[in-house]
């Protein structure tokens, strides 16, 4: 009797050791996020994690308490036991590489395992590329040694065998209060609602709240609710969010300034993988890393205040073409269902007479983007296996070769035309051979490297084409799909890591506009407005697009993190953790009202965009 109560204390305190190990190991990792943080604060993330650690043991021990409590209740028990030895070693080195996933998916993502990551493991190689900046003969290592550490410790000290004759009284009520204890364990206690993720978010520092949230159990999580069929971001009554939401979007005047000099251009939409706006002299970052956009910019119109909603190339297509906003937790490329009902400036435009062509030099089958490009009516596609490409990268071709690509086809593409080229050199892990102008070995500097190496391809194609027919009538929109933590190692939830350049350039562009700024806050989801009003199309179906050349249309860019928001404002920006319930970076010290009101306008655009994405299929 003693020797069972015994064994199930001893798998419990095992578990908890390898967890708290796994808790180590995370912030050693990111212990540059740490230097500013006491140790006292550090230490509470151990004490934080601990009801979630204490779940996450209950769930791991069901099974094999289950079969110790029927092993207990049999003289011949040796199958079970091997059993229950063959379920623990796996259950073990499914919870280090999980933990060990975990640590290099926060270093590269800002957040552990969720839907994104996971249903980019339908996509290995292209998650692998995603990934590449990790490095990978560490984590392997740290693996192996968390392994055969773990599984020697864990030989030494639970050894189930014969179980001696044993009362009948304690084969009854042993297994009622042992699973009556692992349920309530499971449940985090007996409180009104089972343990959920807040419980870990004790911090403004993401590091802490991520190192306490159990890895195990927040996969659990999501394999256990793999769907959102609820609106978790309900802070106000419906009719509430969407009167908030109704306000920010008002427009007392339509008065459009109309920046170029014919209203059927043909249209160059050109998105330039993971360009921060911190990359540009322009708009206020490092000297002479983009030269090319900055000497562009003289002769352009350039927005100084442009937000990407999101943080991957999919959120990205979906906000300038469908003007809907990156969700936290899921991404809707994957749901054919709600893809096809979302409005397409896209498909506007080809209805207007616009041939579509969309240039790329990598798997189009990534994302369900060439799902989402033949919906949208682009019938000139090109990708990875239909272009013979000479040279490339994990991502696709260098982005010289997809610049000639346009250059080359563009003849055969019907005008006006709508062309979108988006590039790839610049992708993680910026394993391009580019010139090294930047001369260091780390990631920083890889990435300003290819990001020069980006600028010179795209000015030198702008200059070639000045050689083409249809270069007069044609209006380039240079932009990013989304910017990166990158050149500054930003915060995966601060503001700057969402800032992105954007310039209206061209012989289209009127001689007024050429070399100017315009300083209105925006975001990708308000490209089909500003687009569609300078060709006098209607944008009405566009409920959440702003038209920045209307000098009365608000001023406002949202975007999304893992389990968040922020919203930036010309009197404030504002970055707000759903998991912790709290702002978690305010920019300007304003009153405790006005930061409220612009923290409620978040949280109900956040409540009203989740709605309708869950409603879209509906």
């Amino acid at each position: 009797m003693k020797k069972t109560i015994l064994l199930t204390i001893k798998l419990f305190l095992f578990w908890m050791l390898l967890f708290a190990l796994q808790h180590t190991v995370f912030l050693i990792y990111n212990l540059s996020e740490l230097k500013v943080i006491g140790f006292d604060r550090t230490i509470l993330s151990y004490y934080y994690a601990l009801s979630m650690d204490i779940s996450a043991t209950a769930y791991l021990m069901s099974l094999p308490v289950l079969l110790l409590i029927i092993a207990v209740c049999i003289k011949k028990n040796s199958v079970l036991i091997n059993s229950i030895h063959t379920i623990n070693i796996i259950l073990i080195i499914t919870c280090l590489i999980i933990g060990i996933f975990d640590t290099g998916l926060y270093s590269v993502w800002g957040t552990k395992i969720n839907g994104k990551a996971i249903s980019y493991m339908v996509f290995p190689k292209e998650a692998i590329k995603s990934f590449a900046a990790v490095p990978y003969i560490l984590f392997i290592a740290i693996l192996v040694i968390e392994g055969v550490l773990a599984i020697f410790i864990y030989k030494r000290i639970f050894r189930p065998g014969f179980f001696g004759k044993i009362n009948i009284y304690f084969k009854i009520i042993f297994p009622i209060v042992l699973m009556f204890v692992l349920f309530a364990a499971v449940r985090g206690g007996f409180n009104k609602y089972p343990i959920n993720k807040s419980r870990v978010y004790y911090s403004k520092l993401p590091v802490l709240n991520y190192s306490a949230l159990n890895g195990f159990w927040n996969f659990m999580e999501i394999f256990v609710n793999p769907d959102i069929k609820k609106n978790p971001y309900n802070y106000f009554t419906k009719v509430k969010a969407e009167n908030i939401v109704n306000f920010m979007h008002k427009t007392p005047v339509d008065s459009t300034e109309f920046i170029l000099t014919t209203s059927s251009p043909n249209i160059v939409l050109i998105l330039l993988e993971s360009v921060s706006a911190e990359c540009t002299e322009s708009l206020g970052g490092i000297k002479g890393l983009m030269p090319g956009i900055d000497s562009l910019a003289k002769e352009g119109l350039l927005f100084k205040n442009f937000y990407a909603n999101g943080f991957r190339t999919e959120q990205g297509i979906i906000a300038f073409f469908s003007s809907f906003p990156a969700q936290p937790k899921t991404i809707i490329t994957k749901k054919f269902g709600k893809l096809e009902k979302l409005p397409n400036m896209a498909k506007i435009l080809g209805n207007c007479g616009y041939s579509e062509n969309y240039y790329y030099s990598g798997n189009l089958d990534f994302m369900n983007t060439d799902a989402y490009m033949k919906s949208s009516g682009f019938t000139h596609i090109i990708g990875e296996d239909n272009y013979k490409w000479v040279k490339r990268t994990e991502w696709g071709a260098y982005d010289e070769e997809l610049f000639d690509c346009h250059l080359n086809e563009a003849a055969k593409d019907a005008q006006p035309f709508f062309s979108v080229i988006m590039t790839s050199t610049n992708h993680e892990p910026f394993d391009g051979d580019v010139e090294k102008v930047f001369k260091g070995n780390s990631t920083a500097d890889d990435y300003k490297n290819t990001v020069h190496y980006t600028d010179k391809c795209l000015f030198d194609y702008l200059h070639k084409a000045q050689s083409k027919p249809w270069y007069n009538n044609t209006l380039f929109i240079i932009t990013a799909d989304h910017a990166h933590y990158m050149p500054f190692n930003r915060g995966y939830n601060e503001p700057e890591r969402h800032r992105i350049p954007l310039l209206f350039y061209g012989n289209v562009l009127k001689e007024k506009y050429k070399g100017k700024t315009n300083n209105k806050i925006g975001s990708q989801i308000d490209l089909p407005a500003m687009l569609l009003s300078q060709l006098k199309i209607g944008y009405k179906q566009f409920v959440k697009s702003k038209n920045l050349f209307n000098k009365y249309s608000p001023e406002f860019a949202f975007y999304t993190f893992d389990n968040g928001f922020g919203i930036i404002t010309p009197q404030q920006t504002i970055v707000y953790d759903h998991n912790s319930g709290q702002v978690v970076y305010c920019k300007n010290k304003l009153s405790p009202a006005i930061d409220e009101e612009i923290t409620n306008k978040g949280k109900a655009y956040l409540q009203v965009m989740f709605e309708e994405y869950i409603k879209l299929n509906n």
